[in-house]
């Protein structure tokens, strides 16, 4: 067990206040785990606001919002401003650094993590945190679940004095350490489900209830964002493969549907994620199966019923760095079927726990939903390993606790103690 009285802070520039991807929901496990801690124990979290600074306290979490990690700001006609100016982002970081310094000396903080900073936010962020706890003497860690694509991100994850790098995936950390990252710094740790949210049993009915479907009728479920900051990427996650897909079989099946459960975005984006909609019910008209595929946007609270009210759980993406969609299907007691990209084979192994479909293949991934509809034993046999698979390898406290053992070695060794290995 972790060190009893170790005070953690982490800083994210995502908050599942405001949208559903895979950070927010690392966060909000992490907030849900830090509350039921010892109570010696205290877990600070640094999180993005717009609708001005607050705190919350939920347990031994503790929450501080601050409008100075917020990189969204609307100009004069309303329009989305991604790229702030100088002025801005410089005012923005003095006032992170300064109330990053001041917490970690207030609140005597052993150990952060910065949480995607390498993409999340501005460069100067990054550099003012790595500051802030040398000077403080706090061992910094570098969470990266995002690709690095852009030389910046690279140069960020490489040089600066991360005191070691924690990947959500061996998908991830490979990439690091094929663009130059120390092997010594990088370990997985891969994110989990909470399985007290997410589990097979209960009322599956709610969805279907929601969406004014009868009984009868089958049920195949999507669920992802379809905005990405101000892109729109229904492609990149698969979106417009799985309606290709989904059209060669629909007239097979007359119970069929295909619920595709968008995740709501952060207020600011509203006009962009309509128009994201847009195109997406573009894409099921060029298709022909306007009458049987629904669109449905869903908070993240939500989502549990929304699994479980489904048959089966398909995201054909183009890449994942893990793929935390199809844990929690696992442990909502569906089978699913994935892409054989990124960290998705580390959660699916094909054949066995699921089905992994090659990249951009429709014919393929229709016979694959086909095979499923058809063969009640293999569901059910994917059900079984699926749901094994999340108790043995992907739950929320468990991957946590791993996590923050890991972080008290690293406490221990910044106080002069022996050298430890990675988690894997």
């Amino acid at each position: 067990m972790y060190n009893c009285g170790m005070k953690m802070l982490f800083i994210s520039p995502n908050s599942p206040r405001s949208s559903v991807g895979g950070v927010e929901r690392c966060i909000k496990n992490l907030i849900s785990f830090g509350s039921d801690a010892l109570d010696t124990d205290k877990t600070l979290f640094v999180l993005p606001s717009d609708t001005g600074d607050g705190y919350e306290k939920i347990g031994n979490s503790e929450i501080y919002y601050r409008g100075f990690l917020q990189m969204a700001t609307k100009d004069s006609s309303g329009k989305i401003k991604l790229n702030l100016s100088d002025k801005i982002i410089k005012g923005k970081a003095k006032k992170f650094y300064d109330f990053i310094v001041k917490l970690l000396n207030s609140e005597k903080i052993d150990i952060v993590t910065a949480e995607n900073f390498h993409l999340g936010v501005p460069p100067a962020f990054s550099l003012m945190l790595n500051m802030a706890c040398q000077v403080s003497n706090v061992p910094l860690i570098l969470r990266v679940h995002s690709f690095a694509i852009k030389p910046i991100q690279v140069e960020l994850i490489n040089n600066l004095l991360w005191e070691k790098i924690v990947c959500v995936s061996k998908s991830v950390a490979g990439d690091c350490f094929s663009k130059g990252a120390e092997i010594s710094k990088l370990t997985t740790n891969h994110l989990g489900v909470n399985i007290q949210e997410f589990f097979p049993t209960g009322d599956r009915t709610w969805l279907k209830k929601q969406l004014g479907l009868g009984p009868q009728q089958q049920v195949i479920l999507g669920a992802s964002r379809i905005v990405m900051g101000t892109k729109e990427i229904l492609k990149e996650k698969g979106l417009v493969i799985l309606i290709e897909a989904f059209s060669k079989i629909a007239f097979r099946f007359n119970s069929l549907r295909l619920v595709l459960a968008v995740g709501k975005p952060p207020q600011f984006l509203s006009n962009e994620f309509a128009q994201a909609l847009e195109k997406l019910k573009g894409f099921i008209k060029l298709n022909g199966v306007e009458d049987r595929v629904i669109c449905e946007p869903f908070a993240l609270e939500q989502m549990p019923q929304v699994y479980r009210g489904a048959d089966m759980f398909v995201l054909p993406s183009e890449n994942e760095t893990l793929g935390q969609v199809y844990i929690e299907a696992m442990a909502s007691g569906i089978p699913v079927i994935g892409t054989n990209v990124g960290g998705i084979p580390e959660i699916i192994h094909h054949g066995e726990n699921g089905f992994l479909s090659a990249l951009n293949d429709a014919s393929m991934l229709a016979g694959q939903i086909t095979q499923l509809l058809e063969d009640e034993k293999l569901r059910k046999s994917f059900i079984e390993k699926g749901l094994k698979t999340v108790r043995t390898r992907f739950g929320m406290h468990k991957l946590t606790r791993e996590l923050f053992d890991y972080y008290a070695q690293i406490v221990a060794k910044s106080r002069g103690a022996v050298s430890f290995g990675n988690i894997e």
